[in-house]
């Protein structure tokens, strides 16, 4: 059993920051990290994917990729048990605990279905080898990946947007990207009155990046 441990550049997510970012309800978040981070995961990877601190569990940036593709996958409809068997294929045909956050798996889309045993529930259940071309493809637009094919940034909004949430920056909480700026701050002093503009000349930002830290955070 392989165990995750805290690193500086790997991001530090609670159950209230995976539903802050994914934009999903609190309990359900909280639904994803127990049944699937804490139980269900470990047993097909055999690798413990929360690592605990002294004010609770948490979870890693890639992690949270993973919940996002299994919460658009189940949005699609796709079963649990067939997310599970996609996820178990992937992860050994790739040797490695995390198959949803590499591109090495995303960018191959329909081709990695049809190189699949036959008899593979990914491959026999048509619907799912539908829904989940479908789902990849915009979600490659919200990843930046390195070199190596490794995520490095989640765009939530996608690309075009300015909210970034990358794990080398504030802990991994959501930015301004090619900033250092925390969404949370521009957001609260616009809450205490200040302007839209007033907030971009203090920070040296657009309008446009001050609206979309703005559009994310009353995103529901």
């Amino acid at each position: 059993m392989s165990f995750e441990t805290l690193q500086l550049g790997t991001g530090i997510y609670t159950v209230s920051d995976l539903a802050e970012i994914l934009k999903i309800e609190k309990s359900r978040a909280r639904y994803w990290f127990n049944e699937y981070v804490r139980n269900i995961l470990p047993t097909i990877t055999n690798h413990v994917y929360n690592f605990n601190q002294t004010q609770g569990l948490f979870v890693n940036f890639k992690s949270l990729l993973q919940l996002y593709v299994f919460e658009e996958l189940k949005k699609k409809g796709i079963k649990k048990k067939d997310i599970l068997n996609a996820y178990r294929t992937l992860s050994k045909m790739y040797s490695t605990p995390y198959p949803f956050a590499t591109n090495k798996v995303l960018t191959a889309g329909k081709d990695i279905l049809l190189e699949l045993d036959h008899n593979s529930l990914i491959n026999a259940n048509q619907s799912m080898q539908y829904n989940l071309v479908e789902v990849l493809i915009p979600y490659l637009d919200k990843i930046e990946f390195d070199i190596s094919g490794n995520a490095i940034k989640f765009f939530p909004f996608g690309a075009d947007n300015c909210v970034v949430v990358d794990p080398e920056v504030q802990f991994g909480s959501p930015t301004i990207n090619g900033t250092r700026i925390d969404i949370k701050t521009i957001f609260e002093m616009f809450e205490a009155g200040d302007s839209k503009k007033f907030i971009a000349k203090i920070y040296n930002l657009s309008l446009k990046q001050v609206n979309d830290a703005i559009e994310f955070s009353n995103a529901a």
